[in-house]
């Protein structure tokens, strides 16, 4: 049972979903107990809960709710009608397990401490990485982000797929290779922010599309929504209020990044 929890940790750290399947009541002769459990992702499964055609049935259950935005359900399964030769019947809770959307910020800076909370408020899963030990500490964001240590370029490599990504290294240093390398990732990450002054975005901008690199619709530089102010605290909400008219399709707001083209 505990290979079943751990592996639950390890799948949303990653920001993956599942489904877990377990057992609330039994009745009859029936080929499982009450507190067995499975977990079920895309690429199969851990635990089990009976096996043949009562675990079938369950998997193909658990992976039509991993395609679908439906909550947690209780089933009652008959045995007879899945032609089980026990009789009896079954009691199931059908559960999703949804790791929430992932948000990955480069840079653990001022900025990043002010929206690591905004965010995650939002329902977000933050993961902060920074090449500076001391500011990819679970401890300076109170336990609210996964922190990841490194090259920024290695760190890269790690980002899970459909992760929404903000750049704000310090002093700006490591911002065009890590754009660069966000910008090459496919399918498309859906959103990819980068603080600057419109002059410095511009000149990165022209610099990696001079490398024959797409950047397209999805990068939004300079980051956040036109709301005025500069305290870490005000650009950080005007970077999570980007993000989440992102996340819901509110494109057509007045965007810092709209100054390019003025």
């Amino acid at each position: 049972m505990s290979n079943i929890f751990n592996e639950i940790y390890q799948l949303l750290e990653t920001g993956q979903d599942a489904v877990l399947i377990t057992i609330v009541e039994v009745h009859g002769s029936v080929p499982t107990r009450v507190g067995d459990k499975m977990l079920v992702i895309s690429e199969g499964t851990c635990g089990t809960v009976g096996g043949g055609a009562l675990e079938k049935l369950l998997i193909e259950k658990a992976q039509s709710l991993l395609s679908s935005d439906r909550n947690g359900y209780l089933e009652k399964i008959d045995t007879n009608d899945i032609n089980m030769e026990c009789n009896g019947d079954i009691l199931v809770f059908i559960e999703p397990l949804r790791s929430g959307q992932n948000l990955w910020i480069f840079g653990g800076g001022h900025i990043a401490k002010a929206l690591v909370p905004m965010v995650e408020a939002l329902g977000f899963r933050v993961t902060v990485a920074d090449n500076r030990k001391e500011f990819a500490s679970r401890e300076r964001f109170n336990g609210k982000a996964h922190t990841l240590f490194g090259d920024y370029l290695e760190l890269i490599s790690r980002i899970p797929q459909g992760a929404f990504s903000v750049i704000v290294t310090h002093g700006h240093h490591h911002d065009k290779e890590i754009l660069k390398g966000l910008a090459q990732i496919k399918p498309k990450l859906p959103y990819i922010g980068m603080i600057g002054s419109i002059h410095k975005v511009s000149k990165i901008i022209e610099q990696i599309a001079a490398e024959g690199i797409e950047l397209g619709g999805n990068l939004f530089a300079p980051i956040g929504l036109e709301l005025g102010g500069n305290s870490p605290a005000q650009i950080a909400l005007s970077i999570a209020s980007e993000i989440q008219a992102v996340s819901q399709g509110k494109t057509g707001l007045p965007h810092c990044r709209n100054r390019l083209s003025r």
